[in-house]
């Protein structure tokens, strides 16, 4: 029961309360200042959300339902295209992000996809939209942009999209999720023309139809590429977009790429004159070393009282030192700036941070995930993410919230996959693209969101298996109340002080296997080399909370229906946690069950690897297995 309620409750319960600042009246007991509790970062359990097939996902949004924290939509590009190349899915989760569900579309299987953008609108209504590499009445392939809806958060789709004509590049997607007047309006930025024009389609019907574009800018002499849009919490809408040369001419006397804005005032009809934002740094070139980690800046918008439409904006500096997350506000809708700042100032020296996403909760917290190459040889990283609860004055040290490193060189994303153009020269023109080759850093954006309940959920591109697929988890910022003013009541009921600590329970570690289930993601089987490796989670089916630790281990090989000459054919483990390779090797769980090793009812952990060794694949017998795990004091 939150504080105001129980103050509502004794203001009638307690007729020797007068329930007002000024006075109170009985013998009231002497109020305590509570101590608050730190601010920290929980991270939950990571989720493997894409279960079809060996091929990358990459470049990814992801939205959630302001109906329904549960229901999370995200979108990708992926490849393995039944005739060859890329096309877009959607996948939707009704759990938290626990499991998910994929969605194909005929127009993008038959022609090919890419720059996928999904949102919810205050109805719930699901919106999707995606290029379709589709010929026109004349047979040239060309970008037609398309738009869906699905009024079951991503389970079913209209039948047929709203097509929005050709040629479009790099679209982005935004709604009005605010009370006023243009609530529920549907803002789609994109790139057309041979002018690098940049214009803006609106819907006004939930999706179903849609108006434009409406020109907001274009490059003259030369590129620009929109970027994030955002909305402020009257309506005002915010587009922004970056420069660039578009010829080696123009690359050689460049003097830095440039962050542009403009504002409409009435719903997307017209707009402010352009403005600078930011430089993209001086350490921005084409022949940078690590050209190929750059990606598309984040915008977001602060809804809280504290820094009400306060914009953030975070994006990779490349610096002396490598790759930089960097961040600067604005209080004036994007007039001034504050000057650029690292949001990790403890990066350590050699360490490469990309592919930044920014997302405010209705608290004002900033959630702020990136990739970092810190502490992973052989060009590896880990996805990370970062806070701030002050408005981007401070931010709390960065968390790991991948359990495993990323590579982008592996079977998957080295998988070429062919693509056809018609339009771009004489004849027509074949082209090889993998994931890696086009999309190293896993894509021109990746994903993050905030639901109605503050919890931040990142959608990465996760290369641990050598292919990008995608993965995501709940994290959430646990801060301090925000001050306020004192009331006559606190003595009687102490403000909250943040999110309960979970109480541990003090019960021995006990046998709780009938409490679980087993839940596998993809196997690695590597015929050649006689390894496997099993990807294993653990649900509690139960109706008791598990805490860790929580370890499996093997008691035995062989089953009902293994022989005795098959049991001796039993794997060998090589990476048990306490180094034993067959009977009585342990692999422990504490570490999957999150920062609080708490299993709740219904919930699954992260994903632990058991790698073993086969000696005939063919025979291999059962294993028996036991789970330990703490349960609470009377729980059976």
């Amino acid at each position: 029961m939150s504080h105001l309620v129980r103050r509502a409750l004794v203001c009638l319960a307690l007729p020797g309360v007068v329930c007002a600042q000024s006075a109170s009246r009985g013998n009231v007991p002497k109020a305590t200042t509570p101590v608050p509790k730190p601010t920290r970062i929980v991270v939950g359990p990571e989720f493997l959300v894409s279960r079809d097939g060996d091929a990358a996902h990459v470049e990814t949004m992801i939205s959630a339902n302001p109906r329904d924290p549960r229901n999370l939509l995200g979108g990708s590009i992926v490849g393995g295209r039944p005739s060859g190349g890329f096309h877009c899915k959607t996948y939707a989760s009704h759990d938290g992000g626990q499991t998910w569900i994929d969605r194909s579309f005929p127009e993008l299987i038959r022609w090919g996809g890419g720059d996928p953008q999904v949102a919810f609108t205050p109805r719930g209504t699901a919106i999707f939209t995606c290029l379709a590499f589709a010929p026109d009445e004349t047979g040239r392939v060309r970008a037609f942009l398309y738009a869906w809806r699905s009024e079951d958060g991503g389970l079913t789709w209209s039948s047929k999209p709203a097509d929005l004509g050709a040629s479009y590049d790099h679209e982005m997607l935004v709604v009005d999720q605010t009370p006023g007047r243009f609530s529920g309006r549907i803002y789609l930025s994109a790139l057309y023309g041979r002018e690098y024009k940049l214009g803006l389609f609106r819907s006004e019907d939930d999706g179903r139809t849609w108006t434009g574009p409406v020109q907001f800018t274009s490059g003259v002499d030369h590129g620009v590429n929109v970027t994030k849009m955002v909305v402020f919490s009257d309506g005002d809408l915010l587009v922004t977009w970056v420069d660039f040369p578009i010829t080696p001419q123009q690359d050689s006397t460049w003097q830095g790429s440039q962050f542009w804005s403009a504002i409409s005032k009435d719903g997307g009809v017209t707009f402010t004159p352009p403005r600078k934002l930011v430089p993209l740094g001086k350490g921005f070139r084409r022949s940078h070393p690590d050209i190929r980690l750059h990606s598309d800046p984040g915008f977001a918008v602060d809804p809280s009282e504290a820094h009400r439409d306060r914009v953030y904006m975070v994006w990779s500096d490349f610096t002396e030192e490598g790759p930089r997350t960097a961040f600067v506000y604005s209080d004036d809708r994007g007039a001034t700036w504050s000057a650029p700042r690292p949001v990790d100032a403890s990066a350590p020296k050699g360490a490469k941070q990309f592919q930044p996403r920014i997302a405010v909760n209705q608290m004002g917290t900033i959630g702020i995930s990136f990739y970092d190459t810190r502490n992973v040889p052989d060009a590896g990283w880990h996805e990370y993410f970062t806070a701030s609860v002050d408005g981007g004055a401070t931010f709390l040290p960065p968390v790991r919230v991948s359990n495993e490193p990323s590579r982008a060189s592996g079977a998957g994303n080295d998988r070429l996959e062919p693509m056809m153009f018609s339009g771009v020269g004489e004849g027509t023109t074949l082209a090889l693209t993998s994931g890696a080759s086009r999309w190293a850093n896993g894509g021109d954006y990746l994903g993050l969101t905030t639901d109605s309940l503050g919890a931040f959920h990142p959608f990465w591109s996760d290369a641990r298996n050598g292919t990008f697929q995608l993965w995501t988890a709940a994290i959430q910022v646990q801060r301090p109340p925000l001050p306020r003013k004192p009331h006559p009541l606190d003595a009687y009921f102490p403000p909250d002080t943040g999110p309960p600590t979970v109480t541990r329970p003090t019960t021995a570690v006990q046998d709780v296997t009938k409490k679980l289930e087993f839940v596998f993601d993809p196997t690695v089987d590597d015929a050649a080399s006689g390894q496997l490796e099993l990807r294993i989670r653990l649900k509690n089916v139960s109706t008791d909370t598990i805490f860790g630790p929580v370890r499996v281990e093997v008691r035995g090989f062989g089953g009902p229906l293994d022989s005795e000459e098959e049991r001796k054919y039993a794997p060998t483990f090589l990476n048990a946690t306490n180094a034993k390779a067959g009977v009585g090797a342990v692999f422990d769980f504490s570490a999957a069950l999150g920062t609080d090793q708490v299993l709740a009812p219904g919930r699954q952990t992260s994903a632990v690897f058991w790698r073993m060794r086969l000696s005939d694949r063919r025979r291999t017998p059962s294993m028996q297995l036991v789970v330990l795990g703490v349960l609470r004091a009377g729980a059976r």
